[in-house]
């Protein structure tokens, strides 16, 4: 090989020397926002996510509303019979009472009234009976109503909250966008990652976590100082952001205009007072159970006659 020739090979590895970048060991604060930049959703991609779980919510409060109405209807049918039931029971007994009274009274004179009266307690207990009947005859299809109304509430409740999670991440980017727009929001950003190096090296060189030595310690134990870490800082930023809103009186349970759809909705009376099956097995039992005990009245009856 010539001395030119060497002399050029020389040169090539110099310069591939000069050009690798050293490797540099990332910390865990570095390391957490790295994540946290990859895992962001854009925000066309944000408005899209946030649509569809309004929509969602939308369809299942929808959903939820007309079976509650099927519901309320049903129930308000089935106390006007058994209230109906109870007035007309209470009649006879009344008539009933009456007419004994009567009938001492006329020592054993039967009167029209008296014979009334007594038409009045036949009628009125045929007329509880039978709306009885009819309230009894509504029960299995209440307890179903009742099971599609809770299947219903259920997952309304669940599509509500995850619209309202992601409707307030979505507020809190968009304030938190506003305010870096703006020469203190620029101001407290810069704190922040100050402050946020402060907290790195206060767990560094505590005497319960690094003291010092983070370089040294086992995976373990890194792993304990890096979760007080990812804690302090946050914790502290949560502080000062209290401490502020209390010195400047924000009230914190003012509801944002944006989350006005999500506002939850009340049980009606109706769903609050059901105290019967919650599942369609358990209605199957409860009906099978009234099945059984009609079963056993009837042949009571039977041999009391």
């Amino acid at each position: 090989m010539t001395a030119a020739r060497k002399k050029a090979d020389a040169n090539a590895d110099t310069a591939n020397t000069v050009t690798q970048e050293p490797t540099r060991m990332t910390t865990p604060t570095e390391n957490s926002q790295e994540t946290q930049a990859r895992t962001q959703p854009t925000g066309e991609t944000a408005a899209m996510t946030t649509a569809r779980h309004m929509i969602a919510h939308a369809k299942q409060r929808t959903t939820y509303l007309a079976k509650r109405d099927t519901l309320k209807t049903l129930t308000e049918r089935l106390e006007r019979y058994r209230k109906g039931a109870a007035a007309a029971r209470e009649e006879a007994e009344t008539s009933d009472k009456r007419w004994r009274e009567l009938l001492r009274e006329n020592h054993g004179d039967v009167t029209k009234e008296i014979r009334q009266l007594k038409r009045a307690v036949g009628d009125n207990r045929e007329t509880a009976e039978e709306l009885e009947a009819m309230a009894t005859e509504l029960t299995d299809e209440y307890e179903s109503r009742q099971i599609e109304v809770i299947t219903a509430r259920t997952a309304y409740r669940d599509a509500r909250q995850k619209a309202w999670d992601i409707e307030v991440e979505t507020e809190f980017d968009h304030a938190l966008a506003a305010m870096s727009a703006t020469p203190e929001g620029q101001r407290l950003l810069s704190a922040m990652r100050l402050m946020q190096r402060k907290s790195e090296r206060d767990v560094m060189v505590d005497p319960s976590y690094g003291d010092g030595q983070y370089g040294n310690f086992p995976t373990e134990e890194r792993r304990r100082v890096d979760a007080e870490i990812e804690r302090r800082f946050p914790r502290r930023l949560v502080e000062g952001l209290a401490k502020q809103r209390q010195a400047q009186g924000v009230d914190a349970t003012t509801p944002l205009d944006s989350l006005e759809a999500l506002q939850p909705v009340a049980e009606l009376a109706c769903e609050q007072g059901y105290d019967g099956p919650r599942t369609a097995m358990q209605a199957d039992f409860a009906r099978r159970r009234r099945q059984i005990d009609a079963a056993q009245g009837t042949g009571s009856e039977q041999r009391r006659a």
